[in-house]
């Protein structure tokens, strides 16, 4: 396993970095910003913090915000009130800003977009994690992000939480269900478990699971057994197969499990 990413991946920017922003902040931020061009900038403070408390995964907030605060304004100063993965409490400032109000107007739609979803995902992975910390789980939240930017923030504050509370002996997180998303959690390539759909098109659980091990005999597979609503006569089964029939036997006769 490699050491979990913390940052994200670069995005693809095109050349007029206001081009890009304007086209994705509320445009009430763009009319604001008009107004203080015409009346005069001043230099100003933010506070970014969430309703509730959450786990502190700000890093994309904070690169998104040096990426596309201008060179020439009034020089930006970021200020970091918790460090990445810390407990924050309810309405506390995770990190303050200061800079050119004209210059920062556009980007808070972005930055909160990132602070939000990262430190939500972070919150409720460390909750998971620390509840059940025997248990080993894999980020398959993918179909439920529209895009690339939702999935990879959710991932980075997934493997946030999860760090943490490995600090406490949980298992933890140990992979993804993407390629993409993996390397937050030390990972070249995403895990999974089967789609039912491979179960409809075997014909039965057992062959759906000899099916996976026959393809891939180096996985570790996770079976679904719900897909015929039989799943303690259709885990037994499985489990029989595998160990009566596919387990290896070491010279003493014994089952060999890894």
């Amino acid at each position: 396993m490699n050491k979990p990413s913390e940052t994200l991946p670069a995005e693809s920017l095109p050349a007029d970095k206001q081009a890009f922003v304007r086209s994705r902040t509320d445009k009430y931020f763009t009319k604001s910003r008009e107004v203080v061009e015409r009346f005069g900038d001043r230099t100003v403070t933010y506070g970014v913090f969430l309703r509730r408390g959450v786990i502190c995964a700000v890093n994309p907030a904070i690169e998104l915000l040096r990426q596309y605060y201008p060179e020439g304004a009034v020089p930006l100063r970021i200020t970091r009130l918790y460090e990445e993965g810390a407990f924050v409490p309810d309405q506390k400032p995770l990190f303050t800003y200061t800079g050119s109000f004209a210059a920062l107007l556009e980007l808070e739609t972005l930055i909160l977009q990132r602070c939000g979803v990262a430190c939500v995902s972070a919150y409720n992975a460390f909750k998971m994690a620390t509840s059940m910390k025997k248990v080993a789980f894999i980020d398959m939240h993918a179909r439920h992000s529209p895009g690339d930017d939702l999935s990879l923030l959710a991932a980075y504050g997934a493997s946030v939480g999860s760090r943490i509370a490995k600090l406490s002996g949980a298992v933890g997180f140990v992979g993804s269900s993407q390629d993409i998303t993996a390397p937050f959690y030390g990972q070249d390539k995403g895990l999974g478990t089967m789609p039912h759909a491979i179960i409809g098109y075997a014909g039965s659980t057992l062959r759906a699971a000899q099916m996976y091990v026959e393809t891939h005999p180096e996985d570790n597979l996770t079976v679904l057994i719900d897909y015929f609503a039989q799943e303690y006569t259709d885990a037994l089964e499985v489990c029989r197969w595998w160990y009566h029939d596919y387990l290896p036997k070491d010279p003493s006769g014994s089952r060999t499990l890894s």
